[in-house]
């Protein structure tokens, strides 16, 4: 686990009241999900899923009037550090929504956003912040594979929002990576976090990271040029990337992906995993609790 080590290495971007504050916090109030900057309001701390305000002595509060408080200009200050202070080497991440930081952490930007046509150009105004404390979670993964052979063998990870999907795959992708040719498609820069070319989480010494692919694209890339026997994805949403896992599962290759869904019955209720699980991609679904929790391993063709 690397979430302590990766909360000290955005200290750097924090604003220095803020930074003073969290160093002071006793070591087992350090285990931080989230550190979110408003300005003009509280800063936010999450643990365990759950938001209080973090005061100028070191503690969390309910109260925002004891709390903290961000002007504007430190957000702009902090905004400034996590760009390296170069916006223009920055613009596709800002219209993205967020940037990704040293240790894989990425920092979510809210503001007023500037159209260009029907897309987002670029954030002005900054109004917020929100840090995302990246960790490694080792080893989660391995009842997966215990339960189903070492072997890939089709794999989705479902849960609902919060549930640990991404943690999860990004492990199993380190085992499955370790073993396989795998392709990791990765959107959305979760999974390995790459910055300047390097993945800033393990994701298997065999993996190929395509970063910032849009999902089918990556999918038939990866298809075409990398020859995987393995391609890791996250998040199936559209009909493109059925399309696309398709015709890679039709050439033989094995796929460990995730998806949004409360129950397995869920599953079949999705009308975008309905030709995925009629064609069989998939043979085992694991359906997380919370944090990263599993709650049962079944194989689809019992559901």
């Amino acid at each position: 686990m690397q979430a302590h080590e990766n909360l000290k290495s955005i200290l750097e971007y924090l604003p220095p009241s803020v930074r003073l504050s969290i160093q002071m916090l006793p070591p087992d109030m350090q285990q931080i999900q989230e550190i979110r900057l408003r300005s003009s309001r509280p800063v936010g701390i999450c643990t365990a899923g759950k938001e209080r305000f973090l005061t100028p002595s070191g503690t969390f509060t309910d109260d925002p009037q004891q709390a903290l408080c961000m002007s504007t200009e430190e957000i702009a200050r902090s905004f400034q550090a996590v760009c390296s202070y170069s916006l223009y080497s920055h613009e596709h991440d800002i219209a993205e929504g967020f940037v990704t930081i040293r240790g894989g952490c990425r920092v979510g930007i809210c503001g007023t956003a500037s159209m260009q046509g029907d897309g987002l150009r670029t954030l002005r105004h900054i109004s917020g912040l929100n840090f995302r404390i990246a960790g490694e979670y080792r080893g989660i993964a391995e009842p997966i594979l215990q339960r189903i052979g070492t072997q890939p063998a089709g794999i989705l990870i479902a849960g609902t929002v919060g549930s640990g999907k991404t943690t999860m795959l990004r492990d199993l992708c380190r085992l499955l990576g370790d073993r396989f040719r795998t392709s990791l498609v990765d959107e959305r820069g979760e999974l390995a976090a790459v910055l300047r070319g390097v993945p800033q989480h393990d994701v298997g010494q065999k993996t190929d990271v395509l970063d910032g692919y849009p999902r089918a694209a990556g999918i038939l890339t990866a298809l075409r040029v990398l020859t995987p026997d393995c391609i890791v994805c996250d998040e199936i949403s559209t009909q493109q990337d059925v399309q696309a896992i398709l015709q890679a599962a039709g050439c033989g290759v094995q796929f460990a992906a995730s998806c949004h869904a409360g129950s397995a019955e869920d599953l079949h209720r999705r009308p975008v995993l309905r030709p995925l699980l009629e064609a069989g991609v998939f043979r085992y679904c694991v359906l997380l609790e919370h944090a990263g929790q599993i709650r049962t391993i079944r194989r689809l063709a019992q559901l």
